[in-house]
Parts: structure tokens; sequence; C-alpha cells
């Protein structure tokens, strides 16, 4: 070893291991820095990576780093940005590149705020850009006193509130917003505050019960804390004035202002619930009077009937109520006054029937009472104060008018528990009181509704004697009384019912008028007649009896006209008989179908002459060629001088006129002697020859020996 090498041990130690050490050293460095590089790359490309702009400040506020959406964000002073460069001057050379509009005559007190902002972070602000960009700010500390900046482009949202507050403000639906915490009206718009008249301003932190009645609050609240849509669920709310409101309300959470807030979205409905009511009064009232109407009536009946199985002991009454005469007052006043008599028969009425008991009116002039509780002395006393009542007159435009009221009362549970049946049951005590005597009332008994199911079988059995043929003419001799011939035979329908038997016309001529089947018959008589009575000698006239109800047919003429064109029979030989029941019908059609009927040759008589009002007056008025004798005055004859007085005056009357008289009835000699001598024309009765069919008549020679002899 050598004393230089001895001398300088140092450099003999960094032989060929030393160098080793320090190139390990370098390398080690080397790739510490490519770490860093690689570090700082990768959070370089994190930040770029994020959809916010983000910005570090050293504790001076410098730049250190920033991502590409901070600068695009910037994009006005983004050449500016350098590590190093300070905040405030890049917001400096903003404000004077026109950047942000905010500081525009301000520009100083603009910076001042921003910068004491960034001195004190933690507090979320927004920028707006020159663009019409806006931007939330948001700042932290980290622990060494340097700043992290995020920035996020809020534009889209500001828009959305924007058009949320424009479309808020403006809308004509009221819309308030309430705050689920503290009970409270945080918002509302001009809708809202005309809807519930109060000043916008006072609606705004009004607690929201104030709107809603009272009973609804609570469940109001409810709804007011979540999102629901009830179009079917009517609230009650209160206006400024105290007025009622009804309304549909709508509501939706959202986060507003970031809090939790309900939108509410109030339909009025006041108005169409006030319709709806009126439609639901006006369907259940009756609109010229106000009464409960018949589906009002037939509804509380069911009720109250219901009810009284937990009310033994009660009664229940009802009253059926028909106006008396009150159609030719409609016909001869009009209905302006018809209208104005009801409504003062419905408020006298209403005088007379109890607070508790309900007066409907169920018809165009028929009323009904329900009564409960009362003793069957009282509701008969309110059945007879009504009939009384209705006969005194009332003053309708200046005139007096006079009707009356016809009462049919039925009782629960006396008669029935069953509505339909109890009203069934009034119906035929009416039914019963009419055809006793109008103007009176009467109660429901046992034998009424026996009366009504034999009228039903009778309905029954008839329709299917129409269609089986039951029916049959049959025909009485009208004979002269001065020869003792046969001048002619009045048709007479019978209906041989298979199991009673043969039933006479008074038992089924009204039940055919009733029930509409009256053309049906009077059509067959008169072409069955007119048929038998062309195969008669030319001499012997045909009557036939003409109902009121017919006349009341626009084809009678045509029917008359099919029946003689059909037979072949000469109209001269055809009489029609009528009452004066069809004269009562009023205006020019009788009277132009009795001229046209006469016009063909056919005969008109005037059947049952003595029993009307005007029968004197009709013969005058109407073409008549013959008047018969009403059987009551020809049977009294012998026995009432009043009688014998009258016929004389008809016999007397009819040659006058020159018209044919005849006397129905004849069942005695003497009274056969008696019309004789007293000039009377024609006779007919059983005397002189039972009706009986066409195959079992009498020739004429044989009826006027008989007569003789």
């Amino acid at each position: 070893m050598s004393i230089g090498d001895d001398e300088n041990p140092g450099q003999q130690w960094a032989g060929p291991q030393g160098g080793s050490a320090i190139a390990q050293a370098e390398q080690a460095a080397a790739a510490a820095e490519h770490a860093v590089r690689v570090a700082e790359e990768r959070l370089r490309a994190a930040v770029d990576a994020l959809p916010q702009g983000i910005v570090f400040l050293d504790p001076d506020g410098r730049y250190i780093l920033w991502n590409e959406e901070y600068a695009r964000i910037y994009h006005k002073t983004a050449d500016l940005f350098r590590p190093g460069i300070r905040l405030a001057d890049t917001l400096r050379m903003g404000v004077l590149r026109g950047d942000y509009p905010e500081a525009f005559g301000r520009e100083e007190e603009w910076l001042a705020e921003r910068l004491a902002l960034l001195a004190q972070p933690g507090l979320r602000h927004e920028q707006w850009l020159s663009d019409g960009r806006c931007i939330m700010i948001e700042e932290r500390k980290t622990a060494d006193g340097c700043t992290i900046g995020l920035r996020v482009d809020i534009t889209e949202m500001k828009q959305r509130e924007e058009s949320f507050r424009l479309l808020f403000e403006s809308n004509p639906v009221p819309l308030l917003v309430y705050d689920p915490e503290t009970d409270l009206l945080v918002a509302a718009n001009e809708a809202a505050a005309a809807h519930f008249g109060y000043p916008l301003r006072q609606l705004e932190g009004m607690p929201a019960e104030a709107l809603f009645a009272p009973d609804e609050w609570p469940d109001a609240q409810v709804l007011l804390a979540c999102s629901r849509s009830e179009k079917d669920r009517f609230w009650r709310q209160r206006a400024a004035d105290g007025s009622k409101l009804e309304s549909v309300l709508f509501t939706r959470q959202s986060i507003l202002d970031g809090r939790l807030a309900t939108i509410v979205s109030v339909f009025d409905v006041t108005e169409r619930r006030k319709a709806e009511a009126r439609i639901a009064y006006m369907a259940r009232h009756d609109e010229l009077t106000g009464l409960a109407n018949r589906a009002h009536c037939r509804e509380r009946l069911h009720q109250m009937l219901e009810d009284q199985v937990q009310k033994p002991g009660r009664n229940l009454s009802l009253l059926l109520i028909d106006l008396d005469h009150f159609k030719p007052i409609n016909d001869t006043f009009g209905h302006l006054v018809g209208d104005a008599l009801l409504a003062e028969v419905a408020r006298r009425m209403a005088t007379l029937v109890p607070q508790s008991g309900l007066l409907c009116r169920i018809g165009g002039d028929e009323f009904a009472v329900i009564m409960e509780g009362r003793g069957t002395d009282t509701i008969e006393l309110v059945a007879s104060a009504i009939a009384k009542g209705m006969r005194e007159p009332f003053r309708i435009s200046g005139c007096n008018i006079h009707i009356g009221a016809t009462v049919g009362l039925a009782i629960a549970p006396a008669d029935s528990r069953d509505p339909e049946t109890l009203l069934r049951y009034a119906d035929l005590a009416l039914y019963a009181a009419k055809a006793e005597r109008r103007g009176t009332w009467k109660r429901f008994h046992r034998d009424m509704d026996a009366a009504a199911q034999e009228k039903g079988r009778l309905e029954a059995d008839f329709r299917k004697a129409i269609r089986n043929g039951e029916l049959a003419v049959h025909y009485q001799p009208l004979i002269s009384l001065e020869t003792g011939e046969i001048e002619g035979r009045e048709a007479l329908v019978r209906w041989h019912h298979p199991i009673r038997g043969t039933i006479m016309p008074d038992e089924f001529i009204a039940l055919a008028e009733e029930i509409g089947l009256i053309d049906v018959v009077g059509q067959f008589v008169l072409q069955s007649a007119c048929r038998e009575a062309a195969r008669w000698p030319d001499d012997i006239k045909l009557a036939v009896n003409v109902s009121p109800v017919q006349f009341r047919s626009s084809n009678l003429l045509g029917i008359v006209l099919q029946a003689l064109s059909s037979s072949g029979l000469d109209p001269r030989r055809l009489e029609l008989e009528i009452t004066e029941a069809v004269l009562l019908e009023k205006g020019p059609n009788v009277s132009n179908v009795l001229k046209s009927i006469r016009a063909l040759g056919v005969g008109i008589s005037m059947d049952d002459f003595g029993t009307g009002y005007s029968s004197l007056s009709y013969l005058l008025s109407y073409p008549f060629t013959k008047i018969k004798i009403d059987k009551s005055f020809v049977q009294r004859l012998t026995t009432e001088p009043d009688s014998r007085a009258v016929v004389q005056a008809i016999i007397g009357l009819g040659q006058s006129l020159g018209l044919t008289v005849t006397a129905e009835g004849i069942e005695r000699e003497d009274v056969l002697d008696y019309l004789r001598t007293a000039g009377c024309q024609q006779g007919q009765g059983y005397l002189i020859g039972t009706p009986c069919a066409a195959d079992d008549m009498v020739p004429p020679m044989q009826r006027r020996r008989a007569l003789k002899a």
C-alpha cells in the first residue's frame, strides 16, 4: 500500500462501491421527482375530469392549480391564470374587461365585497357573468391556510327558477307556497290574493290555518305536508271577509331555496258546488212550488218506514191529494194562471199541514203529505182541513177561482209497512173518495183493495176477450108507438165471459175507456152492426152508441166511413147516439165531426136527454135528428107528477123542433099507453123487446102481432 494511498483513505473508500451509492441516491431522487410529476398529472387529470370549476389558492390568494372547467367559466381572464398570480388581480382585470355585470358603476365596492367573501369562506354566493351565466361559488380553507374554491354553473337552474317564478306569479290558478315546519305561507301569487281577498303581502307569512274552516284544519295540515291530488275532496275555506269558499287542493312538495316546501294549487269550486247543490235541490223539489217532488216523497217515505221499525207504537200517515176541477181552469185561463193557482194552493196547503209533516207536489195537480207520530184523529182532522180549505176561493189575477180537493189516506203500520203498498192504498182511498163525492176525504179500507184486485182481474180478462173475440153485438128493437112496427134496432155490446157468463156493458165500457180500448170496442160494434143491418129491410134503421172518448180521437169520421163503405149500408139508415158528455168537450173538433157525420146523411141522436146541464142549448147548436128520453123519467111516469111533466115537455119540444122523440126503459103497459097518448113517436124497453143476438131476433111481423095481442 502506498503512502499516498494511506494518506487519502476517503478516495480509497469512494472507489467503485462509493460511486454506486451516489448513483442510487440520484436515481431515487429522480424516481421521487417522477412520482411527484405523475401524482401532479393524475391530480390535474382528476381535477380536470370534474364537471365543476376547481381552483386552489395559497394563503396569500395566489393561484396554485385550476381545472379546465374553471378556465372555461372565466374564459375572459383565463389568459392571466398563472401559478403565483393573485386572484384579486384577475378579478380586477375581469371587471375592466366587463365580465362581471354586477360590478358596473360600483367596481371598487364590488371587489371589496368579493374579497371579503374570499377571506371568510364557507358562505355560498352567486356570481353573474357577462355572457348571462350564473355561477354558484363555494370556498373552503385547508389546514395550512390554502383555499379550495368550487364553481358550479347554475344558469339552467336559475332559468328554471325564473320560469317557475313567472309561472307562479302570473298563473291564473291561485298558488300558495307552504312551509311544513312553521305552518306558514311563505309565498302566494296574485290569483291567490284575489281568490281569498287578502293583500298579497298579508298572505305571505300568514298562518295557513287562517284559510280553512276550523274543523278542516287537522286534515288540511296533513294534506299540506305531502304531495297529493284528490279531485273529489272538497275543502271548506274562508275568505278575508268571512265568506265561505269550497276548493279542490292539489299539493306537491319541492325544494325551494334549499328548503322543503309544499306548492298548493287551489281550484275554486264554490260556484260549481252551489250549482250542484241547486241541481240536487231541484232534483228533489218542485220548481214551481218549492215543495218536495215525487222522487223526494218516495225517498222520504221509504226512509221513514224503515225508521219506524225502531219506533214501535208510532203511526206514519200518507195523504194523497188531487185537486178538483183544475183542468178546466187551466184550459179556460191558460197555464200562467194555472201555475199561479198551483203556487197559491201550495202556500195555503202548507198552512194546514203541521211543521213536522212533509208536503209534496207529486204531479200536475197532485199533492201528498207524509206525517209521523200523529194519532189517527189528528191526521183525519188534517185531511178534513185540506179538503175544506181548498173549497175556499183563490184570488188569481183579479179573479175568484173555485176548485176543490179530494184526499185519500193510508196509515202505517195498520194498513201496510211497505212503501209501495201504502202508496197504492192511499191512491185507492183517493179513487174511492172521488167516485163517491169529490171535495171529501176517505181512509183506506180492505174492501177497496179487494175491489181494485177485482178490477185488475177484469182488465186482464177484458184484454184477453178482445184478443179471443169474446165480444158480441146484441140488438134491441125500437118501435113506432103509433103502429107497433119495428122502425129500428139499437146495437148493444155484450161480453161472453167463459166463466162469469154474459157481462153487461155498464161493467166494462168505463173500463175500456180508462185503459184506452174503447176505440177498438167501438169500431168492432159499428162495423159488426153495419154489416148485420145491411141484411135488414130498408125501412129499419140502426142505432149505435158512441163514447165521449171516441170523439177525442181524430179518426171517428174515418171509422164511420169505413164501416158504411165495407158494409154497403145506406148512411140514412144509421144513427149515432151520443150523450151530453160528448158536448162538454170544448172546442171546434166535436162540432166539426158532428156536422161532417150529419152531412153524410147519418142521424145524430141525443141519448139520456134531460139528465144533463144544457140540453136545450145543445139542441139548437148541433144537428140532432132525435131525442131519447132518459129511462129514469119514463119509469116514474105513473108515480111522479114531475116526471110526467118533464116527459110531456120533452115530447112537445121535440115536436116543435121537428125531432123524433124516443122513450127508453118501457117495461109496463100503462107506461106504454101513456106515452102513446102523449104523442111520443118511438119506444124502447124490455116490454117491447130485450136485446138479443142477430140470430135470435123475432121477425118484424111476429113482433107486431105480439104487441097487438
